[in-house]
């Protein structure tokens, strides 16, 4: 009995620890249940204060294991390739140039969002308001970071009539 106890917590503790590397939680699952069957056999197996304390123990060594593989993981050549390790600034996720009151052509049909052709570049664009057809001019109403909102750009004579 002792024996599968002590295979279970091994078997229990490896299988999480290759959960890492073979996602969708079986693993993990499995092994948490390997765990907790190995702390029920001891409760069976050795009475309430035996399973008690191996319950205690199994707690304290997962997060132990827990923090020592946090502290360790990122480092080894593994962890290295699946952690990121550069970062973008604020400055650099949300940077776009200034567009407001810049006028283009729609390049696809903005309904309400779609690609224009801003100036030399293609720019994700989102209309302000109902549906703009490809090659209809539009002009840059708001621009918060990336996001680009656009109008239909009325022509000078449509003002002018009257």
């Amino acid at each position: 009995m002792e024996q599968a106890i002590v295979v279970l917590v091994i078997v229990g503790f490896l299988m999480i620890a290759a959960e890492v590397f073979v996602p969708g939680l079986v693993l993990g699952i499995l092994g948490a249940l390997c765990l907790i069957t190995s702390v029920i056999l001891c409760y069976m197996a050795f009475g309430p204060l035996a399973g008690t304390a191996a319950f205690a123990a199994l707690g304290v060594l997962s997060i132990i294991g827990f923090l020592i593989w946090m502290r360790i993981f990122p480092h080894t050549p593994i962890g290295r390739r699946m952690i990121l390790s550069d970062t973008l600034s604020a400055d650099n996720a949300t940077s776009a140039p200034m567009l407001l009151g810049e006028i283009g052509t729609a390049l696809t049909p903005l309904r309400p969002a779609g690609t224009a052709r801003i100036g030399s570049q293609r720019v994700d664009v989102v209309a302000e308001s109902g549906f703009i057809e490809i090659g209809e001019p539009i002009s840059v109403v708001f621009q918060e970071g990336l996001r680009v909102v656009v109008r239909r750009q009325e022509s000078a004579d449509a003002g002018q009539s009257g």
